[in-house]
């Protein structure tokens, strides 16, 4: 009889367990899509000029279906769900830091701007662009990109290093309003 209890209690927490396991799962995944969002991405007023472009941009829904790609679709590492949440916890504690404890006006967009491989990832582009090596080969797209997919990418060239302007339209334009705003509204509290 403390036989079979036993063995009822060790099966009863193993399912309780795994059911536990799944149910902390669908919360930190749901967690991680709501907060992938341009809602979450655009709180802080620093990200006003990205967030103008982005909505001026085929990714921001700017396009005959409105089809949008959240911030999480090419600002984070999609090579595996490791890498994923590694990025994101990464760029969460960097962009919290900076916010919280660093004077965000003196950001220099543009210059931020010629490192965007750093903070835009191939795997995140391939994830919706994944048919694309395919269809090269028999359209004119294939010369530009042949050496990226076919050549194994020999001059370790990004999407974003002949892309520059994907997913934020006009991006210099806007960071050129933001800036007139910001001064604007100095010049007014001197």
């Amino acid at each position: 009889m403390a036989e079979v209890k036993k063995k009822f209690f060790v099966w009863s927490s193993v399912i309780i367990g795994i059911v536990i396991g799944l149910i902390a799962s669908m919360g930190i995944a749901d967690a991680l899509h709501a907060t992938g969002s341009g809602y979450i991405c655009t709180i802080c007023h620093t990200m006003d000029p990205m967030n103008a472009a982005y909505h001026e941009d085929a990714h921001g829904g700017n396009n005959k279906l409105g089809i949008k790609a959240e911030c999480s679709a090419c600002h984070l590492n999609h090579t595996s769900a490791y890498t994923y949440v590694l990025t994101k916890l990464k760029v969460s504690i960097n962009d919290g830091y900076k916010t919280f404890f660093t004077d965000t006006d003196k950001i220099d967009w543009r210059k931020k701007r010629e490192h965007a491989s750093h903070f835009v990832y191939d795997s995140g582009c391939m994830t919706c662009h994944s048919n694309l090596k395919n269809v090269i080969q028999a359209g004119k797209s294939f010369l530009p990109h042949r050496d990226y997919f076919v050549l194994g990418n020999p001059n370790k060239k990004s999407c974003v290093d002949c892309h520059e302007h994907v997913g934020h339209k006009n991006l210099g334009l806007q960071i050129d309003k933001f800036e007139a705003i910001k001064k604007q509204e100095n010049n007014k509290t001197k």
